[in-house]
């Protein structure tokens, strides 16, 4: 709540600030005229004439690109204008950032999501929403899911063929997501952001019957170590040990008393117990996935193109050119924000055309 009632004060701020700022531009285009013999002396670039064609000087300035307002003592002419409102499209562009933030924290939620690939699931595990967000409850299912590795075995990506379906079932669109390559759907974002293994499947050969294990994520390893239990006996106090440290395939097998019996892979038959032959067949992977949405994004987005391009504005020169005439000489003088050597040039060729 303080957090909003900041950006809303700001917001307010910078609106006042630039409502002020283009009514003042409107006003100092006549108390410039007015005050035109109080400001020429007080120029750092400036010269004195006898006698001045006004429609002469007005004509050098125009082909300058300078826009002129004239009245019967002399005139005010200036170019560069788009540079001195630089500062007003900076602060336009900062209102529409905090515009975009309050709407996205109001109305966006985040929500992760671990799933079994083949499985169907809805949005539940809600890690952040706004007051005003509203959750669609879609079904969503996941295809499928792999995982890509070099030739050194690292893995290179993760992917997920990932579907949204309507409520009866029907495939409404469909892609295959990756780390940087996201699902768009309705202004709901889904990314590919981590993967796991969930459980095991294993054959009893003797049985011609097929298990599954569960398996648990050891928080405190460094590395994506997973860990499971095989009983040899119903009360489950004699078993096996299974390590997954990767979904390659490779399972290291310890005994009760955690000593090491060796390493099988997916698909190898390995003996238990004498007599107790089993086959592990699959990984039960699962993909982590990641939904987002924020209605601001765009406005955010559009807020620092402006004030990128507003940066850019504020380096151009905003220069201003006065004549008055006397009743023995004519005071011609300038001054610029930026660039001041080549205006004392600009100044010097006027001097001499005039």
């Amino acid at each position: 709540m303080v957090f909003s009632f900041v950006n809303y004060f700001w917001a307010l701020s910078f609106l006042l600030y630039f409502f002020t700022t283009i009514s003042c531009i409107k006003i100092c285009t006549t108390l410039l005229l007015l005050q035109l013999s109080k400001s020429v002396n007080k120029l750092r670039f400036k010269f004195v004439k006898q006698k001045v064609i006004k429609s002469q000087a007005c004509f050098r300035l125009l082909d300058e690109n300078y826009s002129i307002f004239q009245n019967y003592k002399g005139f005010y002419s200036y170019k560069g204008l788009i540079g001195r409102i630089g500062p007003v499209i900076v602060h336009l562009s900062i209102i529409c950032i905090l515009i975009g933030s309050i709407f996205g924290a109001l109305k966006g939620f985040t929500a992760q999501e671990f799933v079994p690939k083949s499985e169907i699931f809805h949005v539940q595990n809600i890690v952040k929403s706004g007051q005003l967000s509203k959750l669609s409850q879609q079904p969503l299912r996941i295809n499928d899911f792999w995982i890509d590795y070099d030739k050194s075995g690292f893995i290179r990506q993760f992917q997920s063929d990932m579907s949204i379906l309507s409520g009866k079932g029907q495939e409404v669109k469909r892609k295959t997501i990756s780390v940087n390559n996201p699902l768009i759907y309705k202004g709901v974002t889904f990314y590919q952001t981590d993967w796991g293994i969930t459980g095991i499947r294993l054959k009893l050969l003797t049985k011609n019957k097929n298990l599954q294990l569960p398996v648990s994520k050891i928080a405190t390893s460094s590395q994506k170590l997973w860990i499971s239990w095989f009983p040899l006996n119903s009360s489950e106090k004699t078993g096996i040990i299974l390590l997954l440290n990767t979904a390659r395939g490779k399972i290291e097998i310890y005994n009760q008393n955690a000593e090491f019996l060796k390493t099988i892979h997916l698909g190898q038959s390995m003996l238990l117990d004498k007599f107790f032959p089993i086959t592990i067949f699959e990984f039960i992977l699962s993909t982590g996935v990641q939904i987002k949405t924020d209605p601001g994004l765009y406005l955010i987005y559009s807020g620092f193109m402006f004030l990128i391009l507003s940066s850019f504005v504020s380096y151009i020169s905003f220069s201003e050119i006065w004549l008055l005439e006397s009743a023995t000489n004519v005071f011609v003088g300038g001054q610029t924000n930026r660039a001041k050597i080549k205006f004392k040039i600009e100044i010097a060729r006027l001097q001499k055309f005039l």
